[in-house]
């Protein structure tokens, strides 16, 4: 397993890494904490069954990321140990994105679902490559920048889920809402 810090060809890596850890940490926070608050508004005095359990879904993933990106933050890059720290919290981060999309999603928040699922592949597929990166004996930057990508699109996906559940749409150039209306027709039985 390569260093963290290796002086040949992972500067520019390290760089981004710790752009990673302190920038997008505090991003992270934000976004989590919002998620956290919109629910507490969203619930109301708990008559919705299905709304309550994915509430206390969402708390629970949100408190176990939140703790998973401290102890990111905490990884000193000049151990030995930080790669398989950095890797084991990845692998955690990335279980965590699974059980997000594995969460029953109520019928309010039907969005989130398709959301939930494209930000834990994403996890995955960055998770794999980080594990590649640090695992190889060349630094590949390639493959180090396919990481990052993914990594930011899974967070992304996140940042969009909180906006919904904030009760807001998501904007930006790349998001083209679809309202989806019901449509009047009657459905068709056995005996037609």
């Amino acid at each position: 397993m390569l260093p963290l810090k290796k002086e040949i060809g992972y500067g520019k890596f390290y760089k981004r890494l710790i752009y990673f850890r302190k920038v997008k940490s505090m991003k992270i926070k934000m976004l989590l904490f919002a998620v956290l608050m919109s629910f507490f508004c969203l619930s109301g005095c708990g008559k919705d069954a299905e709304l309550e359990k994915y509430k206390e879904d969402i708390i629970a993933f949100t408190e176990n990321v939140t703790d998973i990106k401290l102890r990111m933050e905490e990884i000193d890059t000049s151990s030995e140990d930080a790669v398989s720290e950095l890797l084991g919290c990845l692998d955690e981060l990335q279980t965590q994105f699974e059980v997000l999309a594995e969460m029953k999603v109520p019928q309010k928040f039907a969005s989130i679902e398709s959301l939930a699922d494209e930000a834990s592949s994403y996890m995955t597929e960055a998770v794999s490559l980080y594990h590649d990166v640090f695992e190889a004996e060349e630094y590949d930057e390639a493959t180090a920048d396919v990481a990052v990508q993914n990594y930011d699109r899974a967070m992304t996906r996140l940042s969009y889920i909180s906006t919904l559940l904030q009760g807001e749409l998501p904007e930006g150039e790349n998001i083209i809402i679809t309202e989806e209306e019901a449509l009047d027709f009657e459905p068709v039985t056995e005996a037609e």
